[in-house]
């Protein structure tokens, strides 16, 4: 089973509440953090591609959050997904993308669960057999 992590001190401030409070402070300030968020991702899934580590669409994907603390909601975490999905689009290698498409097609659903690690906090994604074809 394929497995991709990411460290969550650079997701963190990508979070819904953090995200939100960017937006009403000042709309350029949300479209930085789009910005930033998805080229942290895409860095990382450009270092997985080099290391051989690819996905097979269509896929299921399992998030497994491995988190600081428990100050920040679930629900603010799985908000940035939608960076990691426009990360996994951007990533690029030797023209082939890590993900061609973020739609149905390819992604068959998702599973998030959360876990507390205050020594090692990061995210891992784990490709999953598609159950099913939309």
């Amino acid at each position: 089973m394929n497995k991709i992590t990411l460290d969550l001190k650079h997701l963190r401030p990508l979070t819904l509440n953090k995200y939100i409070e960017a937006e009403r402070k000042n709309r350029y300030l949300g479209a930085k953090l789009k910005r930033v968020g998805t080229a942290y991702t895409r860095s990382v899934f450009l270092q997985s591609m080099v290391d051989g580590v690819m996905f097979t669409w269509p896929a299921k994907l399992k998030f497994d959050w491995y988190l600081p603390d428990r100050r920040i909601d679930p629900d603010n975490w799985t908000f940035t997904q939608k960076f990691i999905f426009d990360g996994m689009l951007t990533a690029k290698l030797h023209g082939k993308s890590f993900l061609e498409n973020d739609n149905v097609k390819n992604i068959g659903g998702f599973d998030h669960d959360f876990y507390l690690d205050k020594a090692n906090p990061r995210l891992e994604i784990y490709e999953m057999e598609a159950t099913h074809e939309i």
